[in-house]
């Protein structure tokens, strides 16, 4: 077991602060990482082989960059609470959401078969009007009138069973 002296992590010191603010491209982080990197070195100081103190430095440098990295990544991004906007504040019900799902597969339910299939291709599937043509093998403008009669009726059995006003096709299809 070899020991780390004082002297030896001083003489580190320098090329491991050029090396952290490399990672980091801040001067406050780069201090921090180094400060962690000490204290992890300090504290695995048995696993040292004795070898190169400034190597095996380095090496303990950059995975606790990265493990930060990580950190942040799975945490999210942070924002300062003065710059975060006030529709960031509370979360949208989900619950509207869900009944407005419901109520569409249920008049998507009553539409004819060649309204569900065409709605189901395009819209569900995403498949382009070319691709739907080439499936049902009519031409593209039938596609795109079928669409938009079949979108209608949707919209319109909507409207029959009280949707709010003001719902966009795009979002009723």
């Amino acid at each position: 077991m070899t020991t780390i002296t004082s002297a030896e992590l001083q003489e580190c010191l320098p090329a491991l602060n050029r090396f952290a603010l490399k990672l980091t491209r801040n001067a406050d982080r780069a201090d921090d990482l180094v400060q962690d990197c000490v204290e992890r070195a300090l504290n695995k100081a048995h696993l040292f082989d004795g070898q190169n103190l400034r190597s095996w430095m380095f090496t303990i440098c950059r995975r606790v960059f990265l493990n930060q990295i990580r950190k942040e990544k799975s945490r999210g991004t942070q924002v300062d609470i003065e710059n975060t906007p006030e529709s960031k504040f509370s979360a949208k019900a989900l619950q509207e959401d869900k009944m407005h799902f419901q109520d569409v597969v249920e008049n998507f339910s009553k539409l004819p078969l060649n309204d569900k299939v065409i709605l189901s291709l395009v819209v569900i599937e995403g498949l382009k009007y070319d691709e739907a043509a080439a499936v049902l093998e009519i031409p593209v403008g039938t596609v795109r009138s079928r669409l938009s009669r079949a979108r209608a009726k949707l919209v319109e059995l909507m409207d029959d069973e009280g949707v709010a006003e003001g719902t966009s096709l795009a979002a009723v299809v």
